[in-house]
């Protein structure tokens, strides 16, 4: 993305005022299947780690899956959901929750991986225009 301004700047941590990656626990009784969210968690004296927590076959648990460090530079993609649900037993993730001081929100990963930019202002014979609002 280089040489773009993204419209939410605290893009892929906050989408705006929605939290993308968490750094408390859900509760799990709000997820349904096909839910996920992402939550930074303690790891020994070492750095954090990144973990993945979507519902249980159970449906009545949390499965936590720690995401490889490796991958950390492609986790917002479509594809690392992809090969991550092709790597899973179960009903394949789907949406991302979302959350606020007070709501939390499902979210398509395909809406949480595709940010949006603003258009650098034109100059045209010395008057601004003002930046335009991109989706790609």
């Amino acid at each position: 993305y280089c040489g773009l301004l993204f419209r939410h700047e605290g893009w892929p941590l906050c989408i705006h005022e929605k939290i993308v990656v968490q750094l408390a626990s859900i509760d799990w009784r709000i997820l349904k299947p096909g839910d996920f969210y992402l939550q930074v968690v303690p790891y020994l004296k070492k750095s954090p780690r990144i973990v993945l927590k979507c519902l249980a076959k159970d449906k009545h648990n949390v499965e936590e899956v720690v995401i490889p460090e490796v991958s950390y530079t492609s986790i917002f993609t479509l594809e690392w959901l992809s090969t991550f649900n092709g790597e899973r037993m179960g009903i394949a993730l789907e949406n991302c929750l979302l959350t606020t001081d007070d709501k939390i929100f499902r979210v398509p990963w395909d809406k949480v991986v595709n940010p949006e930019f603003i258009n650098k202002p034109k100059i045209i014979e010395n008057d601004i225009i003002s930046p335009e609002i991109t989706e790609e």
